[in-house]
Parts: C-alpha cells; structure tokens; sequence
C-alpha cells in the first residue's frame, strides 16, 4: 500500500506531424503487492508548427510495473523493471484563423526501467517504453493569397491510423507513506 509522487519527463525522439518531442508531467504510483506497482500519469506534449498552429497533446495512462530481482527497495541502489500499460491521448490544433480540432487515440505501452534510490523516499526513474496508438486522422492545410494567409482544417475521422512511438522517461519520485 505504498503511494509516491513524481514529477517526470519524456521524450520522443522520432516525432511526425508538427507533435512536440519533449513533454512534462507528473505520476502517482501505488505498490500493491511486493513485486508489483502501478503507475497513473499525465504527460503534456505542447509544440507550435510551421503554420502558427498550436498543437497539444495530452497523455493520461496506466501502467503495471513489475520488479523480477527484488522489491522496490530493500537496501539495493537500483531496481530493474518491466512495465505494461494503456494510456489515451488527446490531440488538439488550433490557430488565429480556424476553430479548435480535437481527436482521441488510445494505445498500449511495453518497456523497461531502472530506479536509482537516492534514499529509502526517494529515487530516480529511467525507462524506455514503447508506444503504439490507434486514433483518427488529424489533418490541416495552409492557403495564401495575396498577403494575408488563409487556413483550412478539417479532422477525418472515419480514417484510422496506427502509429508506434518510442518513448525515454525520467521521472523524480518521493514516498509518501503507506497506505495499508
């Protein structure tokens, strides 16, 4: 029943589409057995692209993390982990000229970490995950005439995409307590 909180960041190093490759967030995470954690987090992914769009992204998951050596802590100075989880990302555009665009994809998230225990409270957080999401087309186009720029948008939404990400997180946790 241990709780802790962290703040983390994350970086996806391969971006498309204008998305931002640096995001920050914070985590909450519960031990519920001695070998298994879980992890809910929010990531937010803000990126400005070549059109003068705004572009945010915003991550919410839940993972599973799983220590095959050793509990959390017991004395060591790191913990290897595997971690399984889903998560949903909201995905919005908008610019001066055109009305806000929303979309939502779901994924699924595979990877290994490694905590670094500063102290019995605090650690550090490493991992590489990966990502792969299934969501609707999110498209956008830029006009000009003359001097003054003119913008379209439009969000396909019965075209759906498949798109995997390959994601590094830091994260800085502290203990709470115990819950149970």
């Amino acid at each position: 029943g241990e709780i802790q909180i962290g703040l983390r960041g994350t970086l996806n190093p391969f971006v498309k589409n204008d998305a931002s490759c640096i995001s920050y967030g914070a985590q909450i995470r519960l031990k519920v057995a001695r070998r298994i954690n879980t992890e809910f987090f929010m990531d937010y992914f803000p990126s400005i692209n070549k059109l003068n769009s705004t572009r945010n992204d915003i991550r919410l998951g839940a993972i599973a993390l799983y220590y095959p050596l050793h509990e959390i802590y017991t004395g060591k100075e790191c913990t290897p982990y595997f971690s399984l989880g889903a998560s949903a990302t909201n995905t919005s555009l908008s610019n001066p000229y055109i009305t806000e665009i929303n979309r939502w994809s779901l994924g699924l998230i595979v990877g290994a970490g490694l905590l670094l225990h500063i102290n019995p409270k605090v650690d550090f957080g490493f991992v590489s995950q990966y990502l792969g999401q299934i969501g609707s087309t999110l498209k956008y186009t830029s006009t000009q005439t003359s001097d003054v720029r003119e913008v379209s948008s439009s969000a396909a939404v019965s075209k759906t995409f498949y798109e995997g990400q390959l994601l590094f997180s830091m994260s800085l946790n502290y203990t709470l307590g115990d819950l149970w």
